[in-house]
């Protein structure tokens, strides 16, 4: 299902005038969730920076990157968003896919992280080295929300074999800490901030300690390779309209929190509490290189896939 902001649903080129210098527009249909990361694509369509790099987007519903990547090596998909370690998966069993380009950092911010580990007010866990022998529910399991736990614990001196990890979507895991069926969950905004104006306590950002690294970038946008072959320039205009629409985001921040409301029908008083994170087409290589790491580290993958297969030129 389409989201609201789209322009056609065509695929692949067309010759009509668009973008400047009367270049050919490329049709490219994005699988992206509704959410605060997807923002900077609705902006970027409303104020036309897609259109005038010749890009013609539309912006279709899809709730992970792992599960988009078949979408876009069948062609209804040129353009997803997703987590690192999927796409990572993917390059080395062979599946032509590449990372093109950033999409949001986590930052340190008077209102939070964008990644917090969540416990109820009174537990005794302090930190994360308290998590040995509990219940962590986290979003996916062999994949980032687990490899930030295990290494945020290892780094404390902590043991993170004795934890239990529970895979939950965010809704849900918010509702097991509720209901004290887990003993803490790692999750992001704006989940984190509801559960602290309820009383649940963070006890830290796990993907900041994981990366060794408060701004990383650990969400990126793939494409297929046989797309980028077929559309030469692409690249290029997408990284352009993708950034233009980041610094306006930024730069509006109102009007990106706005946006947010009317796409995910978040209550706008918990939007307006949370921190926005920082919007960026720029790929961090350092947190895709560890990230790969902690795919050989944790048994998911044998070896690791070069940067230079996993990111587009």
């Amino acid at each position: 299902m389409a989201l609201s902001l789209s322009l056609t649903a065509a695929c692949g080129s067309s010759p009509a005038d668009g973008g400047e210098g009367g270049q050919e527009i490329i049709a490219i249909t994005a699988g992206v969730a509704a959410s605060p990361t997807s923002a900077p694509l609705f902006i970027g369509v409303e104020q036309g920076f897609f259109e005038e790099e010749g890009i013609d987007l539309t912006l279709d519903d899809s709730a992970t990157g792992a599960g988009a990547i078949p979408q876009l090596i069948n062609g209804q998909l040129q353009v997803a968003l997703g987590a690192l370690s999927p796409a990572i998966t993917a390059v080395a069993e062979g599946i032509p896919v590449v990372m093109v380009s950033g999409s949001v950092n986590d930052r340190e911010d008077p209102a939070g992280t964008q990644y917090q580990t969540l416990v109820p007010g009174d537990s005794d866990i302090e930190s994360f080295s308290d998590l040995a022998g509990h219940t962590v529910g986290v979003n996916s399991l062999r994949c980032c929300w687990e490899f930030w736990i295990r290494e945020a614990i290892e780094q404390e001196g902590g043991d993170a074999s004795t934890v239990e990890f529970l895979q939950l979507p965010f809704p849900d895991a918010a509702t097991a800490l509720r209901q004290g069926d887990v003993d803490a969950i790692s999750t992001l905004q704006p989940f984190a901030t509801a559960l602290r104006q309820e009383g649940f306590r963070d006890i830290g950002d796990s993907a900041a300690i994981a990366f060794d690294n408060p701004n990383n970038g650990n969400t990126t946008y793939y494409m297929a390779q046989q797309f980028i072959e077929e559309n030469p320039g692409v690249l290029e205009r997408w990284r352009t309209a993708l950034q233009r629409s980041s610094d306006y985001a930024n730069e509006h921040p109102e009007e990106t929190r706005s946006y947010i409301v009317d796409q995910t029908g978040t209550d706008a008083a918990l939007v307006d509490a949370a921190p926005l994170p920082m919007y960026t087409a720029e790929i961090d290589r350092e947190t895709i290189e560890r990230e790969a790491e902690f795919l050989v580290k944790y048994g998911v993958l044998e070896e690791a896939p070069g940067l230079d297969e996993i990111i587009a030129p």
